[in-house]
């Protein structure tokens, strides 16, 4: 190797370690746990002694029907595609916790739903729904564990959460346990909806049936 063309690899060298080429996405160093997001105000979600097990992004519509013109829309329930983003949270929490504002406002195409980079590449986890009896279900079909779940804490989603493409605003952060007396849930036993984005209804119906909205959420599950 000619003392010229050693220099040049070493010049070429330092410039790609100091800038970069753009578009390439920076993960963060790997943590060992993430943290459960907080939205800072005076109240908090129910704490659990739980372990993590994986954080999913949601992406679908809230439903709500309105019984008359001007009436207020009462919540119906949900349905949603679950990504599995456990391995993106490990890596890079904070641009996870972007993730949910971002996908609410891509419509849906005829095939399901469209998700930004890096969450374009995530895996189907699992669907939620909620059963005929409005029980809320998660139903994580990747790794054979559901959860039928009855809420035991929400609080609202913070001032400045995405408002979805309504704008009516970000539903409420929820925790969910197993429900007592029900169908035995397998695998899962605590479910929190944090970093919410949209899902709001108007304040009133402007027509009669269902409403649906688009929203989207991280899902952490634990057992």
């Amino acid at each position: 190797m000619t003392r010229d063309f050693a220099v040049l690899l070493l010049s070429i060298t330092q410039l790609s370690s100091a800038n970069p080429l753009p578009g390439h996405l920076k993960f963060a160093p790997a943590k060992f746990s993430p943290t459960l997001p907080s939205t800072g105000g005076p109240t908090s979600l129910p704490s659990t002694n739980l372990t993590l097990q994986y954080i999913a992004l949601g992406r679908g519509i809230q439903n709500y029907t309105c019984a008359s013109l001007c009436s207020a829309p009462v919540a119906l329930g949900a349905v949603a595609t679950l990504y599995d983003a456990t391995t993106l949270a490990k890596t890079n929490e904070a641009l996870l916790n972007t993730m949910p504002g971002k996908a609410v406002m891509i419509p849906p195409s005829r095939d399901g739903y469209d998700l930004p980079p890096p969450a374009n590449n995530l895996r189907v986890l699992g669907h939620h729904y909620f059963a005929a009896d409005s029980t809320p279900t998660f139903n994580l079909t990747a790794v054979n564990k559901i959860l039928f779940g009855k809420k035991n804490g929400d609080i609202p989603a913070p001032v400045g959460a995405p408002k979805g493409p309504s704008g009516n605003g970000a539903v409420d952060w929820l925790s969910l346990v197993e429900k007592p007396d029900y169908s035995e849930s397998v695998g899962l036993g605590q479910v929190y909806r944090v970093e919410t984005a949209g899902g709001n209804p108007p304040a009133a119906c402007s027509s009669t049936g269902v409403v649906s909205v688009q929203y989207a959420a991280e899902y952490w599950f634990y057992a």
